[in-house]
């Protein structure tokens, strides 16, 4: 049973599950935690929420850590396997001032993806979050893992939550019942209804996509995955899904070359599961490509991420152009 495993503790949301990393690393009110300048601005609210300040640090194009920048002194530093690639966590420690602060795994994108060795993403250091609702189409889910060591302060932990048994969301069975729909139809039924979804909230003076910029500092209030996550989790095939998702990514890489699209990641190693395929939204047919991945179903084509309004990416960078073909069904 996945409830009872001794390592991890399972969340409604991975901004749960880091707050509890963060206080098992003892992380405490003023504190620096390092993070990336590339990050999506909910991991802010788990900042906030045990009174901890980042200080944002360089991404390369590659969505490494970049080479060469020297890191301060930090209560915790944060990795993050971005779109399911393995952060190069032994760069990041090279680069951190001593002692080195303690590592935290952010592998929201990587449920199923693991490194070069075959060691599963979010495993890799001392605590690690993973999103699985990033992954497969969930009400929600998340989870924290942890290796043992004494700088843990494992009585910080509550006891695993026991699943909500709430009925769902409306919005959540409709999009769960369009996605299965438009897996047994010859029509892409997920666009026409998100279309659909964006005109009926432009007509009523509504911005087209839903922003939420309070996820910058306010966490969701359920903090218990729900029953339905969990018993989906179950099921799933997971040598079926990683097939699926690395056939996806090496389709939209033929798609990618065919217009010299560029990406950060060319290549697919062995063990990765990929979130999606990102690639930048600055060359000459990217339009072409977008149209081509549509016309093809792998995926819809979204901006990410929804930045921190304190982060520190110039506004010359080219990540701000990243787009992704999210696999997500």
């Amino acid at each position: 049973m996945m409830l009872n495993e001794s390592n991890r503790r399972y969340f409604a949301y991975a901004r749960h599950a880091l707050v509890s990393a963060l206080q098992m690393l003892r992380v405490r009110d003023s504190a620096t935690v390092l993070i990336p300048e590339f990050i999506c601005r909910d991991v802010l609210a788990s900042l906030h929420a045990v009174g901890a300040e980042p200080h944002f640090y360089a991404i390369d194009d590659q969505l490494q850590p970049q080479a060469g920048q020297t890191l301060p002194p930090a209560a915790a530093l944060m990795v993050v396997n971005y779109f399911g690639f393995p952060a190069d966590i032994t760069r990041a420690r090279s680069l951190m001032a001593s002692p080195p602060a303690p590592i935290i795994e952010d592998n929201a994108h990587g449920w199923l993806s693991a490194d070069q060795h075959g060691t599963p993403l979010g495993s890799r250091t001392q605590v690690g979050i993973t999103s699985i609702r990033k992954t497969i189409r969930l009400p929600d889910g998340a989870y924290l893992q942890w290796n043992a060591g004494d700088t843990l302060d494992i009585g910080t932990l509550e006891p695993q939550l026991p699943p909500r048994t709430t009925s769902l969301s409306l919005s959540f069975r409709l999009r769960h019942s369009v996605a299965q729909l438009d897996a047994h139809s010859p029509i892409a039924l997920m666009p026409i209804a998100r279309n659909a979804v964006r005109l009926i909230r432009r007509t009523s003076g509504r911005s087209a996509i839903e922003q939420h910029p309070t996820d910058e500092w306010q966490l969701p209030a359920a903090r218990s995955a729900h029953h339905e996550s969990m018993r989906i989790i179950k099921q799933v095939d997971h040598v079926a899904e990683v097939v699926r998702r690395r056939e996806l990514f090496l389709r939209c890489s033929t798609f990618a070359d065919k217009f010299a699209i560029e990406r950060p990641f060319v290549d697919l190693p062995l063990h990765v599961s990929p979130q999606g395929f990102p690639f930048f939204g600055d060359t000459a047919h990217v339009g072409a490509f977008c149209r081509m991945v549509r016309r093809s179903r792998c995926g819809e084509v979204i901006r990410w991420p929804a930045l921190p309004s304190r982060s520190s990416l110039p506004t010359s960078s080219r990540l701000r152009t990243l787009h992704l073909v999210n696999f997500l069904v």
